[in-house]
């Protein structure tokens, strides 16, 4: 059985906000993570069959920081329909936006997205911006809810469970309910 990873606890990324240049030119930051177990999440499992690459990139813009992060990974992962193992690339990305202020409304929502404008308030006593749970965001955020081995994929036999992509098997599909049988010779 492989282990679940449900969070990036053991990811040592971040980035130091005094390395973000004032002056418009943007910091960048490459992080090559592991996932040392498989992802849940669509009710399915994604196991990790290659490190998950992030590109971060980060820059002032209007006294706030703005973050995009990049991520690239491939999954394994059973076909929606066969339930054959099928590897999957995903690639996508997302962009955060942090702000040093406090709110106007009460000093202590810090930590907290503002809802409105989904701005992340962070302390600013704060070096760093751990970025792990970003990165993670943005790769199960990228997940696809069903994977499919082929296009065309013609899935289980409903009767004896054969994988219909690789054996015909025979079965006639009734699709009839028994308890409607009745209502055939009703007119």
């Amino acid at each position: 059985m492989t282990k679940l990873v449900e969070h990036p606890a053991e990811w040592n990324c971040g980035i130091i906000i005094s390395d973000i240049r004032k002056s418009g030119e943007p910091r960048i930051e490459n992080f090559e993570l592991e996932l040392d177990g498989a992802v849940e999440y669509w009710g399915q499992r994604y196991a990790a069959s290659s490190p998950l690459r992030a590109l971060v990139t980060a820059g002032w813009a209007s006294g706030d920081i703005v973050v995009r992060v990049e991520i690239d990974c491939g999954f394994s992962v059973s076909c929606y329909r066969c339930l054959e193992e099928t590897g999957i690339a995903i690639k996508g990305d997302m962009r955060y936006i942090f702000s040093l202020r406090r709110s106007e409304t009460d000093g202590e929502d810090i930590g907290e997205p503002d809802g409105a404008e989904d701005i992340i308030r962070i302390d600013p006593l704060n070096a760093e911006i751990d970025l792990a749970p970003y990165i993670w965001e943005t790769m199960i955020l990228n997940l696809p809810p069903r994977v499919l081995c082929a296009d065309d994929c013609r899935g289980l036999c409903p009767v004896c469970g054969t994988n219909r992509g690789k054996i015909e098997c025979g079965c006639t599909e009734d699709d009839s309910d028994p308890r409607l049988e009745v209502l055939k010779n009703f007119k």
